[in-house]
């Protein structure tokens, strides 16, 4: 991870060290509560995942058992194309919620860095840090001449 040339990380610190204990409280409050959704929102999706496996396996069985069954091959290639389109639309309904699931990460990562980027800037301008001023001692001033 490098330096950002727009991230002035003097500040970053500065808001860190002297972050009032109320406002390190809330960054932690928001953290957890974004975690918590998350968690809940994965939950959530992989019950639907979950439930499209045990449905393929089914059907997967169901087609195997009715195409055994089969006295022509049109019949079996029937069976098995009906099989087919239902496994693919699982397929695509896996692809679509893995889509949104990424965009959702995205938000709330978004939002998160936001929030927490905003409160280190305010904290920050209304800390400026003071640095001694430092000069060099005469004789270099002199030898430098």
């Amino acid at each position: 991870m490098g330096d950002s040339p727009t991230i002035d990380w003097t500040k970053t610190i500065v808001w860190q060290a002297s972050a009032s204990a109320a406002q390190l409280a809330e960054c932690q409050k928001l953290a957890l509560q974004q975690q918590q959704e998350l968690l809940q929102d994965s939950q959530q999706r992989m019950a639907s995942w979950t439930k499209r496996r045990q449905q393929a396996l089914e059907t997967g069985l169901e087609a195997l058992s009715r195409m055994a069954a089969c006295k022509t091959p049109v019949e079996m290639a029937t069976i098995y194309g009906e099989w087919m389109s239902g496994s693919i639309t699982r397929v695509l309904d896996d692809l679509d919620e893995a889509q949104a699931q990424a965009v959702k990460l995205t938000e709330r990562l978004q939002q998160a860095s936001k929030t927490l980027f905003d409160a280190q800037q305010a904290a920050a301008s209304k800390v400026e840090p003071t640095l001694p001023v430092v000069t060099a001692p005469e004789s270099w001033r002199q030898a430098a001449d």
